[in-house]
């Protein structure tokens, strides 16, 4: 359904705001609350205020164990909850134990996780350059359905005659159940788009394979290379790819492509 669709978008780019109510996304979606609840529902599997909750919840926990130098405090306001005591009651409900606990019990996870992947980075080493700001008409859909991503791609280049692909990565693995894990696939266009990936530096490493592949290297540069490298993650800023050609006719996992994590001098 296309406006429950366009409210997915909506709560992406807003979740982080306490504001954000049954009302207010009804009167986006111009239905009543009680229908664009029935509907919300019938579409996504939960209700608005529970998938709300579990988007803030998620984006806690990748702030947790990717950013360990940010307060909780900041984590808990940056996440969409009005306050540090609210953030802990909601976390330790769903996880059985508070956030900094799962911190560090995730970050010992994540770290064994990092020293177990062995990439071909001597052929393919780490770069570091300036990205410049990208305005991109694009779709959401979920990670794991590869099929689907190509899908996507081919009817956006449809739509805008597209040469240039993104694909940002909304949710981690790490944190999201894979089926849940959304995906935002996008074209460049000239004009103001769906969405913007602003200019920052980043630090990039050409990929082939699937999704798996993609975030074993992804977390080799987040835990690996950045202990060497003077930089740190850039808080706030999801990782995205970048594919220069698509052939439709093949699979997402047979295309190169380059990933990209935003990073700040230390």
């Amino acid at each position: 359904m296309e406006g429950i669709a366009q409210i997915l978008h909506y709560i992406q780019d807003h979740h982080e705001s306490p504001e954000l109510s049954l009302e207010t996304l009804a009167a986006r979606a111009h239905y009543s609350p009680f229908h664009f609840h029935r509907l919300f529902k019938q579409e996504v599997g939960e209700s608005p205020g529970q998938y709300l909750q579990r988007l803030r919840l998620e984006k806690a926990m990748k702030d947790l164990i990717f950013y360990p130098d940010k307060a909780i405090r900041s984590v808990a306001l940056d996440s969409g909850f009005s306050s540090p005591s609210v953030f802990s009651r909601a976390f330790r409900k769903r996880y059985s134990m508070t956030p900094a606990a799962y911190r560090t019990a995730g970050s010992q996870v994540i770290r064994e996780r990092a020293e177990a992947i062995d990439p071909d980075v001597q052929q393919f080493p780490v770069t570091v350059r300036r990205f410049g700001a990208v305005n991109l008409a694009c779709e959401m859909t979920m990670l794991a359905n590869e099929a689907a991503i190509m899908k996507t791609f081919r009817r956006l280049q449809a739509r805008h005659g597209a040469t240039e692909y993104f694909g940002i990565f909304i949710d981690s693995p790490f944190t999201t159940a894979l089926d849940k894990c959304r995906y935002l696939a996008g074209v460049r266009v000239t004009a103001a788009g769906d969405h913007r990936i602003g200019a920052m530096t980043i630090a990039s490493i050409p990929v082939l394979g699937s999704y798996e592949v993609l975030t074993d290297y992804a977390l080799y540069v987040k835990q690996r290379w950045l202990r060497e490298s003077g930089y740190a993650l850039l808080y706030d800023t999801p990782g995205f790819e970048h594919f220069t050609s698509l052939d439709f006719e093949r699979p997402y996992s047979a295309h190169y492509r380059t990933i990209c994590i935003g990073v700040r001098p230390e």
